[in-house]
């Protein structure tokens, strides 16, 4: 076949019309047609990105529609396992002194602590009915960005909506899980200023767990945890359970104390993305 094609054009370069070699203009002849195909493919994928485009994000540009889309994600909040519902009946059948309202706002204020206490690297910050394991887990966050020369930024925290997603009762402990969607501009810079993990100008959307805890019964409680000592006031001896009406040692008659050890044990956000720190 290349010998068939060699030889034609040997021949056509033989032939000429007004001094222009054939095989000449039949090579230019194809080349034109070539860069004319490749126009017209060209200008097909295009047409067709821009239609896509219009269908998807309403815009003929696809790289504006997707940073349009990202915009948009960054102010909206995300959804939530909400299973307050079903999950306050029970509480309050259980504690009927629980003040939901009261605990849902103190979960927020809780999280808003947080956030700051580890954005200003200042533990003390933490809201006060936190437990240890608490404190110390946002200790060590603040010493791990310490070391890496790290600072965490939280600017214009929104918390647009908090829930119950879980409420679990074993034994002496009670466990009621808050998730709240919160919505801020968090990034992580370093010693220089420079953002090494998210973004200053593209809010964040996550949605965060606000454990807390009760604490029904001090000898039953897991090994680490806060728990109540309360004595009897004739022999001294200890009082294991809130709602004990007698000394097991000396039978002394004990008036129920209804004190609710409730504590925020721990703050998880719920991403799969991998922080620097």
């Amino acid at each position: 076949m290349n010998f068939i094609v060699s030889a034609f054009l040997a021949k056509s370069a033989t032939v000429s019309s007004g001094g222009v070699p054939v095989g000449l203009i039949v090579t230019l002849v194809i080349i034109a047609a070539l860069v004319i195909a490749i126009a017209v493919a060209v200008y097909k994928i295009k047409r067709g990105i821009r239609q896509i485009s219009r269908t998807m994000f309403g815009t003929d540009s696809f790289a504006q529609g997707i940073n349009n889309q990202k915009m948009e994600m960054s102010e909206t909040p995300r959804s939530l396992q909400a299973m307050t519902s079903l999950c306050l009946p029970r509480i309050q059948r259980d504690f009927p002194e629980f003040d939901y309202d009261d605990y849902k706002q103190k979960s927020e204020t809780v999280l808003r602590s947080y956030m700051n206490s580890i954005e200003e690297k200042n533990p003390e910050l933490l809201y006060g009915e936190c437990s240890t394991a608490l404190k110390d887990s946002v200790k060590s966050i603040i010493t791990d960005l310490s070391n890496r020369g790290y600072k965490q930024n939280y600017d214009d925290i929104v918390i647009h909506r908090t829930e119950i997603s879980r409420y679990t009762k074993d034994g002496a402990t009670a466990r009621i899980l808050f998730v709240s969607s919160v919505g801020s501009y968090a990034y992580t810079t370093d010693a220089a200023g420079s953002v090494v993990y998210g973004s200053r100008d593209m809010k964040t959307q996550s949605v965060y767990e606000t454990e807390l805890v009760y604490i029904q019964n001090v000898d039953m409680v897991a090994n680490g945890s806060e728990g109540l000592g309360l004595n009897c006031p004739n022999c001294g001896a200890p009082i294991k359970s809130l709602g004990q009406k007698f000394c097991e040692y000396c039978g002394t008659g004990i008036t129920e104390i209804n004190i609710r050890a409730w504590k925020f044990s721990s703050i998880r956000e719920q991403t799969n993305a991998t922080r620097p720190y």
